[in-house]
């Protein structure tokens, strides 16, 4: 079953949410979404169900409803970037957890849609500027801080920029993204370095970074005229001790949000219309969960070698939670490394056969292909049941010394298994010796350090599903062949429910 934890605005203080999160600790060996914003430190965990008072929890999150500032933006972003962080991790997320979250997504955007509950909601960044003209500085002519290079501070700046602001400081611990966001605002920038100096003259500073420890600290601050702090970060950038000092008048988020609540006002109806749509998602989401009950494992066959699998990984990416099991089989290609490519000797199926088999004698359901390996003609008995399209259809030269072709000394032996290859490569350099090269991407790269070849010539996205783009010593502009990069499902004929399964994105 599917659970979740939560500390939150509601339940704790902001020292509490800081003292939790510090000392939080999530099990690594158990797939789990871990949320944290400036209100709420939460973990969704398990697998099963998922029970209709967790997804109403989250749904109404996403939609802004537990915020501290009702219908606020922020949320949407934090909750989807928490997902596909978890999604990237080395723990496999629960089908539970995937349907959960893609709902809660699906539920946020249609909630803003639909209705006003964001109409006139007031953000931090509007916010800070609003408490601002509160305590009566002067925009034009204040010596203002920002410390952090975020969205949050982004806004802020375009902000001040509306306002007149003529002083504006920009801090950072990585000067280039400071650089980078200052030069469309017109900002000074900084290194953290300086920080006590450029304090020490500063009539208004507001941090917002992802720190886990204090930035600005009592021994920090040494001034002799009032100044403004504001301090949004969770945890928090400033050490409330800041706040005690003379001259000095300090606001935490906390501060922030209680002040802008008594600002906005948010109609009832707008809420209610937001909570009736959370429910038509949650009967959706049950309706979902349902139907998997039922729903037949994917049994699924394809080659051994580490690129296949990750193909396995990346087609499953498209389709998260579809139940499935898989095999890895060599193929006849695979176990016979002496039939030479280059020279014709190759059957048409070669690298597709034992996968044809297990789909024939009914040991799988589906096959996954690179598609250029796929035969000229498929078994009478198989169809191609989707294609999808590669994210890089070049080819690469893997070299000793990463030398390009041109820099390649005449002679150079050079590996590949492709007639198209040979007769591009030899088009561009026909000093060279192209010679036949068998095995797997990491094996042919390996021959290149021994030094059994000079080179080899290679799929750009094949290195790159492998993490092997560091390898690449120059892009070839040759004609590759149609099919490089893209994956192919081959299944039997008239199974047109695994052809609704994976139809999404599919060039066929």
């Amino acid at each position: 079953m599917i659970q979740y934890l939560s500390i939150n605005h509601q339940n704790t203080s902001l020292t509490d949410r800081e003292d939790y999160l510090q000392k939080l600790e999530v099990d690594a060996k158990e797939p789990s979404v871990l949320l944290q914003t400036c209100n709420r430190v939460e973990v969704y965990y398990g697998d099963g169900e998922v029970p209709e008072q967790v997804a109403r929890h989250l749904f109404r999150v996403v939609c802004g409803l537990e915020s501290a500032i009702v219908g606020e933006r922020a949320v949407q972003g934090q909750v989807k970037d928490a997902y596909i962080k978890a999604c990237n991790g080395k723990q496999k997320l629960s089908v539970g957890i995937h349907k959960l979250f893609e709902c809660a997504l699906q539920i946020g955007k249609q909630v803003r849609l639909e209705t006003q509950i964001s109409h006139g909601a007031v953000s931090h960044s509007l916010a800070a500027i609003e408490l601002m003209e509160q305590e009566q500085i002067v925009v034009k002519s204040a010596h203002i801080v920002l410390i952090g290079v975020n969205k949050l501070t982004a806004d802020i700046l375009k902000f001040l920029k509306n306002k007149g602001a003529q002083h504006v400081t920009l801090l950072n611990r990585t000067l280039s993204k400071a650089e980078e966001l200052a030069a469309v605002y017109g900002a000074e920038v900084h290194s953290l370095d300086n920080l006590d100096e450029i304090l020490a003259s500063a009539d208004v500073v507001i941090s917002a970074t992802s720190s886990v420890e204090h930035i600005i600290k009592p021994e920090n601050v040494a001034v002799s005229h009032r100044a403004l702090y504001i301090d949004l970060a969770f945890p928090r950038d400033v050490d409330p001790a800041v706040g005690k000092l003379p001259n000095i008048k300090l606001y935490n988020i906390g501060d922030v949000e209680h002040l802008v609540q008594q600002n906005v006002h948010i109609r009832e109806d707008e809420v209610a219309k937001a909570e009736l749509l959370i429910e038509i998602e949650i009967h959706k989401l049950n309706e979902i969960m349902s139907r998997r009950k039922n729903q037949q494992v994917i049994r699924v066959v394809a080659r051994s070698s580490k690129l296949s699998q990750i193909q396995v990984q990346e087609v499953f990416r498209r389709i998260p939670g579809v139940p499935h099991t898989v095999v890895f089989s060599e193929s006849f290609g695979d176990k016979h490394l002496n039939i030479s490519l280059l020279n014709g000797e190759a059957p048409d199926d070669m690298f597709t056969r034992e996968l044809d088999y297990a789909l024939l004698n009914g040991e799988a359901d589906i096959a996954i292909h690179s598609a250029k390996d796929l035969p000229v003609k498929l078994n009478d008995e198989l169809e191609v049941i989707a294609i999808y399209e590669a994210f890089d259809k070049t080819d690469s030269l893997v070299s000793r010394n990463h030398l390009t072709l041109a820099q390649l000394p005449a002679g150079a032996r050079v590996g590949t298994s492709s007639p198209l290859r040979r007769a591009e490569l030899l088009a561009l350099r026909s000093d060279l010796k192209v010679v036949g090269i068998r095995g797997c991407i990491e094996e042919r790269v390996d021959q290149v350090k021994r030094g059994d070849v000079d080179a080899v010539i290679v799929a750009t996205c094949a290195l790159k599903r492998l993490g092997m783009a560091n390898e690449i010593a120059e892009v070839l502009p040759f004609e590759t062949h149609p099919m490089q990069g893209r994956l192919a499902i081959t299944a039997r004929k008239g199974r047109e429910d695994l052809k609704s399964i994976f139809k999404k994105d599919s060039l066929v």
